[in-house]
């Protein structure tokens, strides 16, 4: 999908070539503020969650997963949309029907919409990082948009007066994806449409809970395949709490960085050291640049809008490849690694990150397993598949401490059930079934 990780470029991070993209954060944060029928379930008799069937948008015959989407309604008759659930980002985006490069989308038709206001009528150009691909973009995007309203469903759930980005243009990467629009399921409760902090707005999910429709802004997904309830269900997200029925065991909860999640809007966490292999068979992810040793730890963008993982930068992706095998080389320019797709099969490992502080929440391991190294055929290349790892160019560092910033995006994400726990700080990590 497209994730709005840009959001996050253009106000968060710093890099060492002094990387900026020139619009601000759609969604900064205000000063000192912190295809099936509806299933509604009970849990400790008070607690309903709605689960939300996910269509996946995939190539390579399947191999490929690129997108999670949602079917959502707008307007007054209704018009419906497919929007990727992006934790990536805030805001709720969509084409319009005069926009002039949006593809084969479903484009919202604002005449047709008896409940529809242009107000509050604010240009907004929005700038994002990663594609509806797996390959890393050349360049910042940019879509032309306005803040408009109308009232917004999911799930038989319904906010009459919901802002939301309405584009006249996309730009390439968002007219080439598959879903139409993205929902942004980011952290933030309050967030506004302008540095300014003057034109705020509450975020569709924690507007729901606002007007008392949901208990609280809690997304439980199950993306990905495997596990007998991902056979039987498909993939599925809950809103208003975690599906106790996707997931086996515990929900193990790793507290999110809160000052880096509270500035972006987005899901972040410590990355506290990071290993090629897994359980008693993982060594160390080496540092080759400082004698060795292991990775300096970081922090993560976590992002299920993004179909491939990202290191810091070049040096952290070769330190990796190196150690797999001397055939992964660099695709392109771009960031992107990989080798003839039997040699990708041969070497296919998983990828294991320690997160978590120890102040709150826990400090746990989490793997991508090596069923998700081998992205699949990259474009263009006949017989050359991408590995799952790309990464920054230029590199990126959060500004508070300088740590080096990851993206840990699907590849990573699918093979758990997570729980997005905004308001509690937490993001936790249970075993799919």
């Amino acid at each position: 999908m497209i994730s709005l990780v840009p959001l996050v470029a253009s106000l968060l991070l710093t890099s060492a070539t002094a990387f900026r993209p020139s619009q601000p954060f759609t969604g900064h944060l205000e000063r000192g503020l912190k295809h099936r029928s509806s299933t509604r379930q009970q849990e400790t008799g008070k607690t309903s969650l709605i689960r939300v069937p996910l269509e996946v948008y995939s190539r390579n015959n399947g191999i490929t997963e690129l997108q999670w989407m949602a079917t959502i309604t707008v307007g007054t008759p209704p018009q419906t949309f497919k929007v990727v659930m992006d934790t990536g980002s805030t805001a709720l985006v969509l084409p319009r029907n005069n926009c002039t490069d949006c593809g084969k989308h479903s484009l919202f038709d604002p005449s047709k919409s008896t409940s529809f206001s242009p107000q509050p009528a604010l240009f907004r150009p929005i700038e994002y990082g990663t594609g509806a691909d797996t390959v890393p973009l050349n360049q910042t995007g940019r879509a032309e948009c306005k803040v408009v309203t109308d009232i917004v469903s999911i799930q038989g759930l319904s906010v009459p007066k919901q802002e939301f980005l309405l584009c006249h243009s996309y730009g390439e990467a968002l007219s080439s994806q598959l879903a139409d629009g993205i929902l942004g399921i980011g952290s933030n409760d309050i967030l506004a449409w302008d540095g300014s902090g003057n034109f705020t707005y509450l975020p569709f999910l924690p507007h729901l809970v606002s007007e008392g429709q949901l208990p609280n802004r809690i997304v439980g997904l199950a993306l990905g395949s495997g596990g007998e309830k991902q056979q039987q269900r498909g993939p599925e997200a809950s809103i208003g709490g975690a599906d106790r029925a996707r997931y086996r065991g515990r929900i193990k909860n790793v507290e999110i960085d809160e000052t880096l999640t509270n500035l972006s809007g987005i899901f972040m966490v410590d990355v506290q050291a990071a290993y090629v292999g897994s359980g008693k068979n993982k060594r160390v992810w080496h540092n080759s640049t400082n004698g060795n040793k292991p990775l300096v730890p970081g922090v993560a963008i976590m992002d299920s809008g993004t179909a491939y993982m990202l290191a810091p930068d070049q040096q952290t992706a070769e330190n990796l490849y190196s150690g797999i095998s001397k055939d992964i080389v660099p695709l392109d320019d771009r960031g992107s690694w990989g080798a003839s797709c039997a040699t990708l099969d041969k070497v296919a490992t998983d990828i294991t990150f320690t997160i978590g502080t120890n102040t709150r929440g826990e400090v746990i391991e989490v793997t991508m397993p090596k069923s998700a190294f081998n992205l699949g055929e990259y474009r263009g290349q006949k017989g050359v598949c991408q590995a799952a790892f790309s990464h920054w160019d230029p590199p990126l560092y959060e500004p508070i401490e300088g740590r080096p910033m990851w993206l840990f995006g699907s590849p990573l994400i699918k093979a758990y059930y997570t729980v997005w726990n905004a308001k509690g700080g937490t993001l936790g990590w249970a075993e799919k079934v």
